[in-house]
């Protein structure tokens, strides 16, 4: 902690680096076509983009491993869907007219489609006080040639019980959601949402470790006499971005978000686990090809660290690359890269390159900074089978893997993901199983340096367990009726915790300087814990993104430190507008 505050005062913000960006993006954005704004991450129509990816057998330029999606695409692979299969379900042509009517400014030219699929965003006849409401998924809309606006309230009610617990378990968010596009040239998209929640109690002893809030970032304690609340958290969310066309292939995006890079329930790579960050991102899609890049600042610490009064928390930056490829139209591979630097006063310039493999740039500064690279692909089969996966090094060395004096070698961090997707199950519409594993050795993602680690306000950029563990993920999402999805999740995951005053390598935010062994080391060492999660979800829709909630959750942690044992039993109702669920699972 002493190495993260003797580097208060060299940390700026972005600075210059930031306002050239953003002038630069304004300047283009005049000049260039606009590019469409994003599904949020997590949105009902995420996943059934996933779907239709899988199910249509070509997603032409749409690479399902980048998300946020856009909402062009989102129309676009609806329509595709809709008119390659005349024998949709009707819960397929439902999904077709979701995605329609949740992107309708982007859907315009599907007016000309056959009725007999209604490939047209819906119209209410006359609104809420013939202003409001005038479509099933605007409260408020413009739709001009020169201006395209869409204006939507945010709303998550939700409050249950823990067991043993005589205290609420409970969420209020309250929010607004802005997106839009000007002369066809300028995006934006801004949602901003105030939150008062109160978490179970592994969430809470979570908080406790890390000092974050998962998903946020500055929060303050929240109590509440009129309901008896003690130990809540008051915290605002927000996310926003403004962006369009370098050229007609190549996009400029500039904001405060979260990414996720993979196709599976977890990601090694990237993942939105933690708190947004500031971000400039330049997206290239041509031929079979989509290459992203991602400039980030981080924070190593939270606000909740103890620092001294009227400091600036530290900062931190991220170059990351992506370049996926369609080999066939079954068959994508992506390659990852990323490093995490600090620099007194500075972005380090050189890692602007927008040209993939950074270690020749790493080796020509002669830099310390922390390198990851990582490989992924997933395979589609007979339309309804998707075989998916990850590889993340960190640092490697092959002869540690069997020479006996080496094995065990601290250094050898890296993790592996392998998964299978199931959709229409059995012949049964809209059952969609899903099978995943994850497994990341100890001390990855960590640098010798804090700062260093592949996180972000204390909390991961990754897989929400960190490191030192390896983990079974299993899903069912059903939906029996239109209006009724199910989801049940079951996750079994070992795991390594570290001792007081002791490093296993659980914790990339601590320096991997101070590990306990050179060599012996494997998963689950430190205090091996064995976790079992169970949840399952039920959501109603009662119109447009208006959701009635059920959930269930059933946690047992089982530590070789007895008092490390943890279980957690809850049950909430909730009502949801426009937001979107994300589970705690780890």
């Amino acid at each position: 902690m002493m190495n993260l505050l003797a580097h208060k005062n060299s940390y700026p913000a972005w600075g210059k680096m930031g306002y050239a960006g953003l002038f630069f993006l304004l300047w283009l954005a005049a000049a260039l076509p606009a590019q469409p704004t994003t599904l949020p991450l997590h949105a009902d129509g995420e996943y059934l983009l996933q779907r239709m990816a899988i199910l249509s057998g070509d997603t032409g330029a749409f690479h399902n491993e980048l998300r946020p999606y856009l909402r062009s695409d989102a129309v676009r692979l609806a329509l595709q869907m809709a008119a390659g299969d005349s024998s949709l379900s009707p819960l397929g042509r439902r999904d077709v007219q979701y995605l329609l009517d949740d992107n309708s400014e982007w859907a315009q030219a599907c007016a000309a489609g056959p009725d007999s699929l209604a490939l047209r965003p819906r119209r209410n006849k006359k609104g809420l006080l013939g202003i409001f409401y005038r479509s099933p998924a605007s409260f408020f809309e413009v739709n001009q040639p020169a201006f395209h606006l869409r204006v939507n309230p945010m709303l998550h009610l939700a409050a249950g019980r823990q067991q043993g617990d005589p205290e609420l378990v409970f969420t209020n968010q309250r929010g607004l959601e802005v997106r839009g596009d000007v002369d066809g040239r300028i995006f934006f998209y801004t949602n901003v949402v105030e939150t008062q929640a109160r978490f179970p109690n592994y969430v809470n002893q979570w908080i406790g470790d890390y000092q974050a809030v998962p998903g946020a970032g500055f929060f303050k304690k929240y109590q509440s006499e009129v309901f008896n609340i003690q130990n809540g958290y008051d915290f605002n969310l927000a996310n926003a971005y403004i962006g369009g066309h370098l050229t007609r292939h190549v996009s400029a995006q500039f904001g405060h978000g979260r990414h996720f890079i993979g196709n599976g329930y977890r990601s090694l790579l990237l993942s939105d686990a933690g708190n947004n960050a500031f971000y400039l991102k330049l997206s290239t899609r041509i031929w079979r090809l989509h290459y992203q890049n991602l400039f980030l600042e981080l924070t190593p610490i939270s606000s909740a660290v103890p620092r001294p009064a009227n400091s600036l928390i530290p900062k931190k930056y991220a170059a990351v690359h992506y370049l996926s490829l369609r080999l066939s139209r079954q068959l994508t591979v992506g390659f990852f890269e990323a490093t995490v630097f600090n620099r007194s006063r500075q972005f380090e310039f050189q890692y602007l390159n927008p040209v993939i493999l950074y270690r020749t740039v790493e080796g020509m500064i002669g830099s310390p900074d922390n390198v990851l690279i990582g490989f992924d692909g997933r395979w589609n089969l007979w339309q309804r089978v998707q075989a998916y996966g990850q590889v993340l090094v960190d640092e490697f060395l092959f002869s540690a893997l069997y020479k006996a004096d080496q094995k065990g070698w601290w250094g050898n961090k890296f993790g592996w993901q392998a998964g299978l997707k199931y959709l229409d199950a059995f012949g049964v519409d809209h059952l969609d199983l899903q099978a995943e594993v994850n497994s990341v050795r100890p001390y990855t993602y960590s640098s010798f340096d804090s700062l260093n680690s592949f996180t972000h306000y204390s909390q991961p950029l990754a897989h929400p367990l960190w490191s030192n563990f390896t983990e079974f993920v299993g899903l069912v999402r059903y939906r029996p009726l239109p209006r009724l999805s199910l989801c049940g999740r079951a996750i079994f995951a070992k795991t390594g915790d570290n001792p007081a005053g002791q490093n296993w390598g659980a914790n990339p935010l601590l320096s991997n300087s101070i590990r306990q062994a050179d060599y012996g080391n494997n998963i689950g060492q430190g205090l091996g814990a064995n976790t079992t999660l169970l949840g399952l979800d039920a959501s109603w829709t009662l119109y447009h993104n208006l959701f009635v909630d059920l959930h269930l959750l059933w946690r047992h942690k089982n530590s070789v430190d007895d008092t490390r044992d943890l279980s957690t039993q809850v049950f909430s109702l909730g009502l949801r507008l426009n937001t979107w669920t994300t589970h705690p699972d780890f």
